[in-house]
């Protein structure tokens, strides 16, 4: 037997060296029975796919579709759907179905390749509906995999099954890919679920989410690996009594992280290695944050480590450290996914992490007692990542805080936010291209939460970002300038980029779909009118609507442009004059959106996002109204947008609402803080001049000094 295995190996090595084609086992390699697009034609591009040895006849194979569901009209299962037969592998070693219309079951089903078919369509496998195949009619089964959508009764004729559990999804996989291609353990781990909305099918224009399988039909699999959950602040000391500590993980929104644990190892020189404390992760809320709840003196203030380790097997107390020497003898856990340590300075203590926050990681000279990733989640295994949190608790209910340049706030379950001095240090406004550059990498890679969701979401955002000032109970609407209850059936959610132009798919992957710095709160009825229109200047032809009055600005009517917005034409060859105390609230959200999305991919989940591009180009506009995601789309009137954000530069209103927004997406609007880079970029002028709205300390954060352009 050795010697069989030793000259298997070295054929192996001589065919690869030779370039030999090595046998590659068939395997249903990817599926999809049931799928959506934006064009309104559902599960017109089913298929099957077999994956071999590169062109290679398979005619003696055959796909089978049984059915397996007990609803059906028959109330049987084992019946055979449908019958192909496989031909021959491309140079690649892929085989497909043709793309099917509602040819496969959106059930439960069962998909079979066999050799050597013998029976038809419409035969019986199951006679006596057991679950249990009791008529064989092949020689041999090949490979297999079944379907299920959970309801009781029905048949699988496999031993692996995929179902809504396989992802800890809500729904059963109407596609799914095995993931790296062609690999068969004969487990549901072998297999990733597929994008349902189409992403990768011809016609369809689906953004594939962590977690998820392109649809790729014909060619190699490939999917969004779901993003590691990381350790994303600590808080071991503050001033006072220490009833504030807390450790906080990042991970995607409302996702269970049952099987991490942190732990807190002593890297103190006498219990060098010991555990001191372990924390059970739990589900993450909205924003993708769990926290471990204020601990009062749990944590210690000295050299520790902190550990986010997978199927934990040991206890507090446990000492990894046993002969003292900074190195972990025991590790209990299948992985360890993060790691950040901590050290006092003093002779002999330990760090068991390769990122190390000591007393001079900064510069500052005093031990680390807490600290945060600055963008939250980014992890690139560097001290850079992180920057200490004030000490004396600004962000934290209670606290007054002494935060200054080169801290950050206390911010449990919410955004890490530093000083807007530090949020713009790395921007560099010289030149246009260079300040388009990194304002993109400084504003890049928030925090996406849903639109609608039992947790944070896009409506409780709103609900702080657009307060009126005066009536803590409502809020101030976009367009009709209403002051309305925050909870009024009135409101919806204004895209003032419109979503049907690049991102019209509510997914966890469309970043823009749910960005809360173009979302405004609006009165439904002017967001209906408005509806996609571009904006741009109107005149007195136009149809007004008239705005109310609201904290002494909007009303009137009858003179063009007075305080109402005004509109003509239809979608996209329209046209949307917003009214005068509004226009620069919604130029710079343009501003911003042309920015922050230049294409590429999310630092953190790694999906993809859109190019949206100012234009005056209505051609281009119109093009882009298609209803599908897009990886470039237009919006407009440039040059209308740079004259109103002229007329109407920022004020109190715009800047507590940008805060709001910092606060849970950890990104900032920096066309309200720096009104100046609008002309820098989008007209090439004013480049490396300072700020023209703001005076007195506004980077540092301190409000009291704060001066403001008149306006609303």
């Amino acid at each position: 037997m050795a010697r069989f295995f030793r000259f298997s190996i070295f054929f192996l090595a001589f065919a690869l060296f030779l370039g030999l084609p090595i046998s590659q086992a068939q395997v249903i390699n990817e599926y999809v029975a049931n799928h959506t697009n934006y064009s309104g034609t559902d599960d017109d591009h089913e298929f099957v796919e077999i994956y071999g040895s590169p062109s290679t006849d398979y005619s003696s194979l055959t796909i089978l579709s049984v059915e397996g569901d007990t609803s059906t009209s028959t109330g049987t299962i084992g019946y055979i759907d449908k019958v192909y037969a496989v031909g021959a592998t491309n140079a690649s070693g892929f085989w497909m179905t043709s793309y099917l219309t509602n040819e496969l079951e959106n059930g439960s089903m069962t998909l079979l390749l066999v050799e050597g078919f013998t029976g038809a369509a419409g035969d019986d496998i199951d006679a006596d509906n057991d679950g249990v195949i009791d008529n064989v009619l092949w020689n041999s089964v090949v490979d297999s995999v079944a379907i299920s959508d959970g309801d009781a009764g029905d048949g699988h004729y496999s031993s692996v099954v995929l179902s809504s559990a396989m992802d800890d999804s809500s729904y059963t996989p109407g596609g799914a890919s095995r993931i790296p291609n062609g690999t068969d353990t004969d487990a549901v781990s072998d297999w990733v679920r597929n994008n349902y909305f189409g992403d990768g099918l011809p016609g369809s224009a689906g953004i594939t989410s962590p977690g998820e399988a392109y649809n790729t039909p014909g060619t190699t699999n490939a999917y969004i690996p779901k993003p590691e959950p990381k350790i994303n602040e600590f808080v071991l000391d503050h001033v006072g009594s220490d009833d504030h500590e807390y450790i906080e993980v990042f991970g995607l929104p409302d996702t269970f992280y049952t099987d991490y644990r942190v732990l807190v190892i002593d890297g103190d020189q006498e219990d060098a290695g010991h555990i001191d404390n372990v924390f059970n992760v739990g589900l993450t809320a909205g924003g993708g944050a769990w926290t471990t709840g204020f601990l009062s003196d749990q944590l210690e203030g000295n050299s520790t480590t902190l550990l986010l380790v997978k199927d934990f097997t040991g206890a507090a107390g446990d000492d990894l450290d046993t002969d003292n020497d900074g190195n972990l003898d025991s590790t209990p856990w299948s992985q360890m996914t993060d790691a950040i340590a901590v050290t006092d300075g003093d002779a002999g203590d330990f760090a068991y992490a390769s990122v190390v926050l000591d007393p001079n990681f900064d510069g500052a000279g005093t031990a680390v007692l807490g600290a945060s990733r600055f963008h939250s989640g980014i992890d690139t295994d560097s001290a850079e990542d992180w920057i200490r949190n004030d000490f004396d608790g600004a962000g934290l209910s209670g606290f007054v805080g002494t935060i200054t340049s080169g801290e950050a706030y206390n911010t449990p379950g919410l955004a890490n936010r530093v000083t807007v001095e530090d949020y713009y240090a790395s921007v560099d406004p010289s030149t246009p291209a260079t300040l388009r550059a990194t304002l993109h990498d400084a504003i890049k890679d928030h925090i996406r939460h849903e639109y609608t969701s039992s947790a944070t979401d896009v409506w409780d955002i709103l609900r702080e970002a657009d307060l009126d000032p005066q009536n803590s109970n409502n809020v101030i609407t976009v367009y009709k300038n209403g002051s309305v209850s925050k909870t009024s059936s009135t409101l919806n959610r204004e895209h003032t980029w419109p979503k049907s132009y690049g991102f019209p798919d509510d997914s966890t992957a469309n970043y823009p779909y749910t960005d809360c710095h173009h979302l405004m709160m609006a009165d439904a009825s002017y967001n209906s009118s408005r509806s996609n229109r571009p904006y741009g200047t109107c005149d007195a032809s136009c149809a007004e609507y008239v705005t109310q009055v609201t904290n002494g600005t909007g009303g009137g009517s009858g003179v063009y442009p007075g305080n109402s917005d005004w509109g003509t034409g239809q979608y996209s060859n329209g046209i949307w004059q917003t009214w005068v105390g509004k226009k620069g609230n919604t130029a710079r959200a343009q501003f911003y959106m042309d920015v922050r999305y230049e294409g590429g991919t999310h630092g953190y989940t790694n999906v993809s996002e859109p190019d949206l591009i100012l234009t005056d180009d209505t051609s281009l506009i119109e093009a882009s109204a298609t209803g599908d995601n897009l990886s470039t789309a237009y919006m407009g009137r440039l040059s209308v947008l740079l004259q109103w954000t002229a007329d109407d530069p920022p004020d109190a209103f715009d800047q507590a609402r940008n805060e709001a927004v910092y606060k849970y997406q950890g990104n900032r609007n920096p066309f309200i803080d720096h009104p100046e880079w609008v002309s820098c970029i989008f007209q090439g002028t004013g480049c490396g001049g300072g700020d023209t709205i703001f005076a007195d300390d506004f980077e540092t954060g301190n409000t009291g000094r704060w001066s403001f352009a008149s306006g609303l």
